[in-house]
């Protein structure tokens, strides 16, 4: 740690370098310290008295030029310790192999979604379910369409019925075949009446769920037989605008499936390359408490998406902010690569007549 007193043991050279960088920037610091992990080096600066944390902000990007970072740093205060902390990025986050974070899925998730590698080099998965609901919104070109193949290959090992909506209809169709995915829809009329038979699915199964007194999906198939179990239901919308656009009606069924899904076992996933205010409206951002954002062109289209600035830094293809109900700050990760879909169906052993089964990796 160093300390604007003076010491007779040097400090470290990162630490020593970012006081002095501060100090003609005309910032007074008391201390800083110093934490490395795998790809950040992690400062915590205690700013002297009268000095707003603003000053830091504006900055950042200087900072980042001068210590060398891969990219632009991370600033944001942590209230508890009263520390103003800087997250410099020591080196890239590689992209890890998709088998290898499902491998590391826990046995608990009930539709488990792999979403890479976190800044401190560990697998990062999360259940979709517990969400229950993600949004994801990115630029044309920042790994969007990755991390969807990613999220749907990943549901496909937690045995999950999968509705997909492809306006584009192109993007979906090497899936057309899969056991798993019950339907591919391309046009804004086929993906209301889909919305419909689902919402008729839920409500069915509210009514198995009040039969048996049980308040989740979760519970439900701990006291029925294996072969009575409910998987996961989930929707995934490649281009959430191209259908808003078209038709605001889309949004109330939608919505009521969003609202209600969760303890259906339930869920879904939009994704939209343009967050922009009328795409994504607040009675979506109210049911989708779980958001990824991608490279994004300006810091608004970021606080659409996170409720904060800081995507519109990201620099790497695959480089995402994820927060959800229980982050108080975005995290930021690395998606999984994949450069072939149907290399990883091959991986996956995944066959086009039967399915995995789901609930054998709670049995074994």
């Amino acid at each position: 740690m160093i300390t604007s007193e003076k010491v007779k043991i040097f400090p470290p050279k990162g630490e020593r370098k970012l006081y002095s960088l501060l100090k003609s920037f005309g910032i007074e610091c008391s201390s800083i310290s110093m934490e490395e992990k795998r790809f950040f080096d992690v400062y915590d600066i205690r700013l002297a008295g009268g000095v707003r944390s603003s000053k830091i902000d504006r900055v950042l990007t200087d900072i980042g030029m001068s210590m060398s970072s891969c990219s632009t740093p991370r600033g944001y205060p942590v209230m508890r310790d009263g520390v103003y902390r800087v997250e410099i990025q020591r080196e890239e986050i590689t992209s890890p192999d998709l088998p290898d974070v499902c491998a590391h899925f826990p046995k608990s998730y009930y539709a488990p979604i792999a979403l890479g590698m976190d800044d401190l080099g560990e697998y990062f998965c999360a259940d979709l379910n517990s969400m229950p609901n993600l949004l994801i919104g990115g630029t044309t070109g920042s790994g969007k369409s990755v991390l969807l193949h990613s999220i749907i290959l990943s549901l496909l090992t937690s045995d999950a019925d999968l509705y997909l909506v492809d306006p584009k209809m192109v993007e979906f169709g090497i899936y057309e075949k899969m056991a798993a995915v019950r339907s591919i829809e391309t046009s804004l009329e086929d993906t209301e009446q889909m919305i419909h038979d689902i919402r008729a699915v839920m409500e069915a199964r509210f009514v198995k769920l009040k039969n048996k007194s049980a308040r989740n999906v979760m519970e439900y198939n701990k006291i029925v037989k294996p072969a009575n179990r409910m998987n996961p239901i989930v929707i995934v919308v490649d281009e959430w605008a191209d259908l808003i656009l078209q038709s605001k009606d889309i949004q109330k069924p939608l919505c009521a499936v969003a609202q209600k899904g969760r303890a259906a076992g339930i869920s879904i996933v939009l994704a939209t390359q343009r967050p922009s205010v009328r795409v994504v409206s607040g009675l979506i951002k109210a049911n989708f408490p779980g958001r990824i954002s991608l490279k994004v062109a300006s810091a608004v289209d970021s606080r659409v998406i996170l409720d904060s600035k800081g995507a519109e830094n990201l620099t790497d293809v695959g480089m995402g902010l994820y927060i959800d109900g229980r982050l108080s700050k975005p995290k930021l990760f690395r998606a999984p690569f994949i450069e072939s879909v149907s290399d990883e169906l091959l991986k996956f052993n995944f066959t086009k007549k039967s399915k995995t089964t789901f609930w054998s990796r709670f049995l074994s």
